[in-house]
């Protein structure tokens, strides 16, 4: 399996099964102390319930889905004030607990990977969704290894030979000097087959070092 446990971030935890988006959001601008202090109660328990599933599964690596921290939801401002710390605290626990979290950076993270360098070097197995890949790379190439690189879209409207050549490229700019691990920033089932194969043969002829 991919993965061993499953994380949220917490102040997802709010949004997506307490106080739902609507509310979060007023919440952020009517009572953004109690929010702050939600987030960091939710954070300990989040982590020691993710550690605990993890080491029973025996599996160490962690997917953690993130749903609101990307910039169309909130601003720099907003995201250094109730996004981050929680995010930060919960990867780094997992991090001494010897787990390898493993976020997905759902939507545009482009205006927040800055941030992302704040994390321990090797630590960390970045998915990401819609960033630019290669700045991601240029920002945090030497931080965390980049997961993803295949847009849907290509690999449904695409040639062959465009497939190809962008896997071409992906591999040699974001995958330079290691740290990459190809893959799509989604499921695979409405895919043509024929370009998947020839994203497959295509990684195995240019993916090595």
């Amino acid at each position: 399996l991919l993965n061993g446990a499953m994380a949220q971030a917490p102040f997802d935890v709010v949004s997506d099964f307490l106080r739902g988006m609507q509310g979060t959001m007023l919440d952020m601008f009517r009572q953004p102390d109690k929010l702050v202090e939600a987030c960091e109660r939710l954070c300990s328990q989040i982590t020691s319930t993710t550690i605990s599933t993890a080491k029973r599964s025996g599996n160490p690596r962690v997917f953690m889905p993130l749903h609101r921290g990307a910039h169309g939801f909130m601003s720099n401002e907003q995201f250094e004030t109730f996004y981050w710390p929680g995010l930060k605290a919960l990867m780094m626990g997992l991090i001494d607990a010897g787990l390898t979290p493993c976020p997905f950076f759902e939507g545009h993270y482009d205006q927040r990977l800055e941030y992302l360098k704040e994390l321990p070097a090797g630590k960390v197995v970045g998915m990401f969704d819609r960033t630019d890949l290669f700045k991601a790379k240029e920002v945090i190439g030497d931080t965390m290894c980049i997961l993803g690189g295949m847009p849907l879209s290509l690999l449904q409207t695409g040639t062959p030979e465009q497939v190809r050549e962008h896997t071409k490229k992906i591999i040699d700019e974001v995958g330079k000097d290691g740290g990459f691990i190809m893959g799509s920033n989604t499921i695979l089932d409405e895919a043509k087959s024929e370009l998947v194969k020839a994203w497959m043969d295509a990684t195995m002829e240019y993916g090595q070092y």
